[in-house]
């Protein structure tokens, strides 16, 4: 008799009182029922047990599966599967499920000026969203509330007289001339002040007169 067998790693095949493990080519000399030898070869296949490991890394919200099986949180995880040739194929799961981020920004520039989120740039005000990935590979949503403040330019046509000061901001002004002043306004953005400042003389003038008795001078 000749016997062609598989079985798994871990199990036995027996012919009569004869137990096999490992792959090989046995022959077994029985007795038959009617006292014969029964001569059986044994061509025995001893197909292995796979013991599998995986590490794996996902996004909050994707699903990580190992056969029917279907994961969405970080934890380990064994399942006993069927390998192509009918023995056990168990496979132990560490997974980790990293965060998608959702990042709120509200911020102000001023006029002439660039807001970068990533790889976009932003120069006037309005809310924009962008979808990044964060150092782990997943999304990293970023919504962007912008808000470009103005650049005021202003002029001043002043005059003062001879002896008096005129100010913008810190600086006081004396003379005929024009001035710019480079200050901030209440958000921060340049304010940029030219004056344009005439200084008007102050006369001092003597007089030396006669008039009669009963006259008037004015």
């Amino acid at each position: 008799i000749s016997l062609t067998e598989e079985i798994c790693d871990g199990e036995t095949y027996t012919v009569g009182t004869s137990n096999y493990t490992t792959t090989g080519v046995y022959t077994d000399n029985l007795v038959s029922v009617n006292g014969c030898d029964s001569i059986v070869t044994l061509n025995l296949t001893v197909n292995p047990v796979y013991a599998i490991s995986l590490t794996e890394e996902i996004c909050d919200g994707d699903t990580y599966t190992v056969g029917t099986s279907n994961y969405t949180t970080t934890g380990v995880y064994t399942e006993n599967l069927v390998s192509i040739n009918g023995c056990d194929s168990i496979v132990t799961l560490n997974l980790t499920v990293n965060p998608v981020y959702a990042i709120n920004l509200t911020e102000e520039i001023c006029d002439g000026e660039t807001y970068t989120v990533g790889t976009s740039n932003y120069t006037t005000t309005g809310v924009y969203t962008d979808n990044l990935q964060s150092i782990n590979g997943c999304d990293s949503i970023v919504t962007l509330n912008l808000t470009v403040n103005p650049v005021y330019a202003i002029s001043l046509t002043e005059e003062i007289c001879d002896g008096e000061t005129y100010t913008v901001g810190t600086s006081n002004y004396t003379a005929t001339g024009v001035y710019t002043d480079n200050l901030q306004s209440v958000n921060g953005c340049d304010s940029i002040v030219t004056l344009n400042l005439t200084v008007n003389p102050v006369y001092a003038i003597s007089l030396t007169e006669e008039i009669c008795d009963g006259e008037t001078y004015t």
